[in-house]
Parts: structure tokens; sequence; C-alpha cells
């Protein structure tokens, strides 16, 4: 790391530091703030409290009702003959008093003076007056006469009523007053509080704005000086990818430039062999084979160790059958197994159906090849036993391998270098069995990339067990590929071809024909769609890259059309054959996939297969017909072509069917070198792609070869003018070809 990004990267810990301390004091500064303002609010609302304000205005009630009631006994008391309205508006008066008494008993009043000894002392005593009071009312209001100094009595005990409702009434609003001074005084100190906390709040966020404006100038700077180190890193990465780039090129040209001379060794000494010789002589021969033999594998152990390295092989999943790859295995190390005198033994378990699975046989091969042939090589006169079994993983289905020898076993301290790249157990080993150390490194390698595992168990002098396992998926036996010679029994379908490439579309139509279908043509995804949603078909065979729409979206617009027409089967037929491919058609919704080239017996198995149920088996019968020996003139002249390719072509379409698709084949060309030029000069990617990717399916279905290969290796470079040289070269070739044969 350089000293700039050291220096930023402690300056940003720094701010980020304080930065936390800053928004941690601000928090607590706004929760300080929010408790201020409740405790405000809550005595605002005391200041302006509804239940003083009725406490006050109940006794000033009180006390003018008492008032009123004496001044009215007074005036009663003063009439010789008093009126039943006078009487009546006593005993209302009276009334109008007793209802105010229940204020002074109400829960609020209570609550608010229940501290004051003042209240409890004189609210009893109101009380008990009003209610002495009551007899001498009640007869009034019954009509009946009552004793004037009764009345006289009653005026007194008034009078001493309003001596304590006039107390009641000053102590009350004293009180009221003294609440009141006291919250404003609380009021005004709670609001200073408050601008202290809001101005110590400001200081706050200010500083944290300060902050966070250093701390972004740090992270600019680090931002650019990261951007700087990622451009020097990218350019070190180039570097790096252009070396291992020629790296890979110089492995591959050393390859090249010694296995050709090394073949030709290998088979001069087969040759030899088979001759009459002497003793000697047979024993040189011997020699010669065994020691270039040992060459091409070590050559071919650092070449396949390159490209895993290199990560040139990206694993495959395709349908193989686990027993024969073991049994083929076995059989290639028969004639070791022989020199060595070791006794080759197979000991199979477990295997769910007829032991077929998705994986990648390729890859599982090499490493049983090169366990076996370790295992043979340490073994001598002794036996090697391979064990084929289905294991149940946390992930799924899994095979293991193991291969188990007699042979010279492994000591304890070699034991933790033995899957490392060039090593060797021992020296003495290394110059007594030769090798490069390898082959246990690759098979390491290997495994892993199908994410399984590999392990050994060994005793020096006892011999070891070398075992891996990988996760497959097992399958249903696949129906075997149905030839031309075989007869069939097919139903009869409405196909749907669905091709941009005019010689893979008449191919695959004239195959269709020749099987019996009644065969529709789209040229793109989008008159799929419309020929999907306006007639009903039994099968549709669909292309992925085309034009205006590919199949892909073409696949999806058909599975949301309504009726049956979302539920026909849709194949895959296109040259992209990888993983990634696979998935993107499952995931579109297509059940079936197929790569081009497809022969007519590979559409045979797709018609039969994805046949409507009542369909099949009813059909009527067809006879795939014998091919003719005779072959094309091109194909007898071109060493470029794929000869049974062409012979299934020229069985299904005739030659003048045949030449007429090369014819097409050519003219289109023409139209595929103008895309390419224009791809070159706007800059098009995709279109090159494209083109390439079109020209390779014509070209591998009318049996070119190596025009094919070469469309598809430039699909993995950067189109330019060579390139583009390059495909017209080549087309011209294979066109001058033709009508050099055919004059």
């Amino acid at each position: 790391m350089s000293e700039n990004l050291v220096r930023s990267r402690d300056a940003v810990r720094q701010t980020g530091g304080a930065t936390k301390y800053l928004l941690a004091l601000s928090v607590l500064l706004m929760f300080a703030l929010a408790g201020v303002f409740a405790h405000l609010s809550n005595r605002q609302n005391t200041l302006q409290d509804s239940i003083r304000e009725d406490a006050l205005w109940a006794v000033y009630q009180f006390d003018r009702e008492s008032r009123t009631l004496s001044q009215s006994l007074t005036r009663y008391l003063a009439l010789s003959r008093p009126a039943p309205e006078e009487i009546k508006a006593l005993t209302l008066r009276y009334d109008i008093l007793y209802s105010r008494l229940s204020i002074l008993d109400n829960g609020k009043y209570e609550s608010y003076f229940e501290q004051s000894e003042t209240v409890d002392a004189l609210r009893p005593r109101a009380r008990d007056l009003v209610l002495g009071m009551e007899p001498v009312f009640n007869e009034l209001t019954a009509g009946r006469d009552v004793p004037y100094k009764v009345l006289a009595t009653t005026a007194d005990r008034l009078h001493e009523l309003l001596a304590v409702t006039e107390e009641l009434l000053t102590f009350t609003n004293a009180s009221v007053s003294a609440a009141r001074a006291d919250a404003r005084e609380e009021i005004m100190r709670l609001q200073k509080l408050s601008a202290w906390v809001v101005l110590a709040l400001g200081i706050s966020i200010a500083l944290l704005i300060l902050n966070l404006m250093r701390q972004l100038r740090i992270v600019r700077a680090a931002t650019d000086e990261i951007e700087a180190t990622a451009n020097k890193m990218a350019a070190a990465y180039r570097a790096a990818e252009a070396g291992n780039q020629a790296k890979s090129q110089f492995m591959a040209t050393i390859g090249h430039e010694i296995r050709t001379p090394l073949n030709a060794i290998l088979g001069m000494a087969e040759l030899l062999s088979m001759g009459r010789l002497g003793k000697e002589e047979r024993e040189n021969v011997r020699v010669i084979t065994s020691s270039g033999t040992a060459l091409l594998e070590i050559i071919n152990e650092i070449l396949d160790f390159a490209k895993i390295e290199h990560g040139d092989e990206p694993p495959e999943t395709v349908p193989f059958h686990a027993p024969d790859l073991v049994r083929q295995a076995m059989k290639v190390m028969e004639g070791r197994a022989r020199e060595q005198h070791d006794r080759l033994e197979l000991v199979m378990s477990g295997m769910a159906g007829r032991g077929w699975y998705l994986g990648d046989p390729n890859r599982l091969r090499r490493v049983l090849l090169n366990l076996l042939s370790n295992a043979v090589k340490f073994t001598e006169g002794g036996t090697v036993r391979v064990s084929l079994s289905e294991i149940r993983r946390s992930d799924g289905a899994g095979l293991l391998f193991e291969v188990v020898d007699t042979g010279i076993g492994i000591a304890a301290e070699a034991r933790p270098r033995l899957f490392n790249a060039f090593s060797q157990v021992d020296g003495t080993i290394s110059r007594r069995f030769g090798g490069t150390g390898l082959g246990l490194a690759i098979c390491k390698r290997i495994v892993e990339s199908l994410e399984g595992k590999i392990g050994f168990d060994s005793e020096a002098g006892e011999g070891s067990r070398f075992w891996f396992e990988v996760p497959v998926s097992a399958i249903a036996a696949p129906a075997p590929a149905q030839s031309r010679e075989d007869n069939a029994t097919l139903p009869h379908l409405k196909v749907l071809l669905v091709e941009d490439n005019s010689v893979n579309r008449e191919v695959a139509s004239q195959f269709l024909h020749k099987l019996g279908q009644d065969v529709s043509i789209a040229v793109d995804g989008s008159q799929a769609v419309r020929l999907a949603a306006k007639e009903q078909f039994d099968l549709i065979l669909m292309d992925m890259q085309m034009p205006v729409m590919d199949g892909i979206a073409a696949t999806k617009a058909i599975r949301d059309l309504p009726g049956k027409a979302r539920a026909v089967p849709i194949v895959a037929m296109t040259a992209n054959a990888s993983d990634a491919d696979r998935r993107r058609c499952v995931e579109a919704g297509m059940i079936g996939f197929q790569s081009k080239p497809i022969s007519m017996g590979q559409l045979a198995a797709i018609v039969a297969n994805h046949a409507p149920v009542e369909d099949r088996g009813r059909a009527p019968s067809l006879i795939l017909g014998a091919a003719e020996t005779a072959d094309t003139e091109i194909a007898r002249a071109a060493p470029d072509h794929d000869r049974d390719r062409v012979a299934e072509l020229v069985d299904a379409v005739g030659e003048d069917g045949f030449r007429h698709l090369v014819d097409v084949f050519f003219a289109d060309a023409g139209a595929l070198l103008a895309d390419l030029g224009r791809a070159m000069a706007t800059g098009d990617a995709d279109l090159g792609d494209r083109t390439l990717h079109s020209l390779k399916g014509s070209a591998s279905n009318l049996g070119f070869a190596s025009l094919a290969g070469l469309a598809e290796n430039l699909r993995k470079e950067q189109l330019n003018a060579a390139a583009a040289a390059r495909i017209a070269a080549e087309l011209a070739r294979l066109s001058a070809s033709r009508v050099d044969k055919a004059a």
C-alpha cells in the first residue's frame, strides 16, 4: 500500500471516530431537547390548568350563592305575610346553594387542594352548615309554616356560612395566584435551558458538518489514489494476461511441434515392430516405443496442467454411462498392466438404473486414467482393483471411484506434498519410475473443478488406495440413436421450423420432409410467434441466435400465448452448445436442446420423443433409406469436409439437392461477408458475433468443417480486417475447389 493511501486510511479512521462521537453527542442533545420541550409543555399546561380555574370559579359561585340565599332569607323575614312566590324563590335559592356544595366534593377540586390543611378544615364546616339548613327549607317546600325563631336561627347559620365561604374564597384565590407565579418562573427557566441545549446542538451539528466535509475531501483524495492504483493494477493484469496468453500459445506451439515428429517416431516404430526383426532389433524398437510413449505422456501432462491452471476448459454436463467409462479406462491400461505382470479387477455396486448420469465424462476419464497409470506403474506382479459405486452426498447423488493397488505404497513423510505440482515422493522414485509429478496435481484440480473431493490411504510397502467422489445426477438410459438403416415408426406431426440461415433451413426442412413431417417455416422469432398464435403445431424447432427476435425471446413470448400454443413442445436447435446456453433455453421454457449440426437420426429421435402421446406408434412406417456409397465429388476431393455429414445430406436430399444447398450457401456467403464488413465499420460486436455464428451453423450443416471451426475461433477474438480476410480467403478456397471439381 502506498504512503498516500496509508495516510488517507489513517485520516479516514480518525475522522470516522470523531464523526461517531459527534453523532452520539447530537443524538444525546436531541433527546435532552425533547425532554426539556416535554417538561416545558407540561408546565405550560399547568399554567393554563382548567382544574385550577374551575376550583376558583366553584368557590366563587359557592360564596355568591350563599350571599344570595342570606339576602333572600332576610327579605323573607321582613315580610309579615310572605306570598307563595316568595317562599318558592327562597327554596329555589337554597336548592342552588345545595348544588354548589357538590362542587366542593368534586374529585378535581379535592385532588388540587389535597395538600391544603385550610381547605380540609373549611370544607367540612361549610358542608355541615348547608346540610343543617336542609330540614327548614324542606318544610317550606312542603308548604308548612316554619316558626320565625327557626328562620332567624337559619339566618344566623347563613351569616356563619358566609364567613366560611369568604375565607375559602380568599385562600383559593391566593393559592391559584401563587401557582401561576411558580409556573411562569419554571417556564422561564426551562426556556433558558432549551436555548442552551439548542445552542449546544447547533455547535455539535456544525462540527459534524465540518468533520464530514473533511472526511469527504479525504475520501475523494483516497478515491483518486485508489483509481490510480487500480489503473496500475489493471495495466499489470493486462501484462500478466498477455504473458499467460503468450505462455499458452508457446505451450501449444511447442506441444504441436514436439508431437508431430514424436507421432512419426511412434508410428514408424509400430510399423517396424510388425516386420520380421531379430531379438535385439525388436528390443530396440520396444525401447523406442516405450520412451516415445513416456515422452508423449509427459508433454500431455504439462499441456493439461497449463490448460487447467489457465482455466481454459470449463466443465460440461452431458449424459454418460459410468460403467462403460471405467471399462474403457481399464482397457487403455491393459497393455501396461501386462508388461508389469499386474492383474486388473473391476468392482461395481449401487448403480442407479442402468448406470447413466449427467456429468463431465472426459474429465472423469482423465482422472481415472491418471490414477490407474500410477497404480500400474508402482505395482509389479500385483493387483490393481478399480471400484465404482453410487453414494449419497449432502447435495444429492454422487459417484465414488476407487483405485486400490498392492504396490510400493507411500511413506508418511511424502504424503503431505503428494498433490503438489512437480512433486515426487523422492528422487529415487523419480529416477526409477519417471514422470513429471504433475499427474496427481492435475487430478486434484480437475476433481475440485467438478466440486468433488479426492484423497488417498497408503502404507509404505503395503500398497495404496486413491479415491475421488464427484456430484452427478442419475438419469434414465437415453434412447438409442436412430440410424438411417433402422426402420422407424414416426408420427406425422405439424412442425414449425424457426431458422434464419437459409442453408440450415433448407437442410432441416428436407430432413423433416424425408421423415414424413408437415413443415412450416419461420425465418425469425417474431414470425414464429405470429405463426404459433395463428396455427396449432405439434412441435417447434427453434434456433437461438436470430435477427429481429432471438429464440429465447420467442420462446418466452410463445409461452405467454393463450390456449394450446403455450404448451407446444419447443426444442432448441443451435450451434451454441455450452451449459449456460442450455440453462437459458430451459429457463425460457424449452424442453429439449440439440446442438448443430443435426443428423436425420437425431431429428427422428426428437420427433419421436416429443410427439403427442396419442400419436406415438400409430403413424405410417417410414424407412430411413440407406446411404449410397458414392459420395459427391466435393466430399471426395476436399479434406476439409465432414464426409459422414455430406453422406447423410446426399442420402437425404440427393446429389442434386446437395449441390443446390452448396450453391445457396455460397450465394449467402457474400451477404455474410458484407455483414462482417458493416460490423467492423460500425464497431457492432453483436452483429459480428451473430454473423460468425450463422456462418458456423450453415457451414457445419453442409460439412464444411474447416470453415465452421474458423468461424467459431474468430468469435473468441476481436473482429478486425484480418479476421474478415481469413473468412473470405477460406470461402474463396472452398468455392474454387468446388468449381475445379465440378469442371
